[in-house]
């Protein structure tokens, strides 16, 4: 069942039952209210009645109830001096006189329930008429009497039966006149709501740019307005997954690539070996290439195992000094670097950052090994404290925006620089600007890639700048500690 007709009927039944509840009590109370004045007015009359029959028994023998029982004597003039119709009985039952219109009523019950000092009353239907009857027992001496007095409440019955047939063409009336004003209601109501519906429905069938009005300031618009955020957020996420998967896609496609050249050297070099008769040069530069070729599978299998573990680990940062880290790093490279003929010089101010030594160490790596890549002849790396303001965590409430000193490392080198086209894409994994110089120097295009993901477990990223022909500087900005912060 749809939700407006669910609230139409909701709404219906709701005031349907509460009119009637509402009419029930005050008809109700118009009743009891009447009843409780007939019966204090009937009692004044009953009272009366006892008085006059009292003073009678006073003045009169003991004997003279038996004689009246007996029909020797008539009781019709102590009646004619009562208010309103009365019933007159022996104490063991039998009627003297009678006032009702129905003179074989059987008033046992009533009788049963009377008491010397007190009286009791009930109602009883006569000849079509309902009558509020109040009864009690009257006793002078060694005799007495059954006193009954009642009045016809059947006009208030009567009025009861009017109100309640004026009531039925009210609450006609108001029922008619309900059922449309909670119609167009309800329909005004759930209107949002079928707009959010078809929106929902348009997003289920791919159209994450569907969005609704937002309008008012209600719970029904917060509602909108948080539809929209929650459409905004499934959009970027779709578009997010999408290009993620693109991106898987363009990395199996450069993987199987990257693949497919050392395979078909490998294979061909060991076929003509197994094949033909070749001579002991020609073996060794088989030989050569084969291991040339290897040599690159190797790396890009380690590259890969790299990029690997860091999608699936949680690192712990821990605070370390930088320029002890930076320290220790420049010592492990600077014999390589003069091997190749580099000239390698460092710069270290003392600070504390948060860093995780081997994954830091292995940026550091690649990068150094990227600029001996790209022919440099000259690298040189400086680490110095720098004015900025902290970056914002995923997670937190809060902006931070007050100034604070960043850790700063730069790695610049007098290579062949980067193409200003290029710069954004060289962190995409496989990614070369040079593929042949790369290839030959075992490179796969991973080794930016796993740099970057490295520098994003620091909360960083690389930033490289280059004019494309002379020379590239790698920046990395990272947090300081908090005992850095707090000085």
């Amino acid at each position: 069942m749809k939700l407006g007709i669910k609230m139409f009927f909701s709404i219906t039944i709701f005031f349907s039952a509460a009119f009637l509840g509402c009419g029930a009590i005050l008809i109700s109370y118009f009743y009891d209210t009447a009843i409780e004045k007939e019966i204090e007015s009937t009692a004044q009359r009953y009272q009366y009645n006892k008085f006059v029959i009292q003073a009678s028994l006073i003045t009169r023998e003991d004997d003279w109830i038996k004689a009246a029982a007996d029909g020797h004597t008539s009781v019709e003039f102590l009646v004619s001096d009562m208010n309103g119709t009365v019933a007159l009985y022996t104490l063991d039952g039998s009627m003297l006189f009678s006032g009702f219109p129905d003179k074989t009523a059987d008033f046992s019950s009533l009788l049963a329930q009377s008491q010397p000092e007190s009286s009791s009353y009930q109602f009883q239907e006569m000849q079509g008429r309902m009558y509020l009857l109040i009864c009690g027992s009257i006793k002078q001496n060694n005799t007495g009497v059954y006193l009954i007095t009642g009045v016809d409440v059947q006009k208030i019955l009567q009025q009861q039966e009017r109100i309640i047939q004026k009531f039925g063409t009210i609450y006609a009336a108001a029922l008619s006149a309900g059922v449309v004003l909670i119609f167009f209601l309800s329909a005004l109501l759930t209107r949002p709501v079928k707009l959010l519906t078809a929106a929902t429905q348009k997003i289920a069938d791919g159209n994450y740019a569907e969005r609704v009005a937002e309008s008012g300031s209600d719970e029904v618009g917060q509602l909108a307005r948080n539809f929209n955020q929650m459409a905004c957020a499934i959009e970027e996420k779709i578009n997010e997954l999408s290009q993620s998967a693109q991106e898987k896609e363009d990395f199996a496609a450069n993987f199987a690539h990257e693949l497919k050249t050392p395979l078909t050297s490998v294979i061909g070099y060991a076929d003509r070996i197994y094949k033909k008769e070749l001579s002991r040069d020609a073996q060794k530069q088989a030989a050569w290439h084969i291991w040339n070729e290897g040599m690159r599978l190797e790396a890009l299998s380690l590259k890969l195992m790299d990029l690997t573990v860091l999608n699936h680990r949680n690192f712990v940062l821990e605070d370390i000094d930088a320029a002890l880290l930076l320290a220790e790093l420049a010592a492990d490279v600077e014999y390589l670097m003069h091997e190749k003929g580099i000239a390698f010089l460092y710069t270290a101010q003392q600070a504390y950052i948060k860093a995780d030594y081997d994954l830091f160490k292995t940026l550091f790596l690649n990068l150094i090994d990227n600029a001996a890549k790209a022919g440099a002849s000259h690298i040189q790396v400086n680490g110095f404290l720098s004015d900025g303001t902290l970056r914002q965590h995923p997670g937190e409430t809060h902006s931070r925006t007050q100034p604070v000193q960043l850790y700063t490392i730069q790695i610049t080198d007098d290579g062949c620089g980067i193409p200003p086209e290029e710069i954004q894409r060289i962190t995409e994994a496989f990614y070369m600007v040079d593929k042949s110089r790369s290839r030959k120097l075992h490179g796969a295009g991973l080794g930016l890639s796993l740099a970057q993901k490295i520098a994003e477990i620091h909360g960083s990223r690389l930033d490289f700048t280059s004019d494309g022909s002379s020379g590239t500087t790698v920046t990395i900005v990272l947090t300081p500690s908090v005992q850095d912060t707090d000085l």
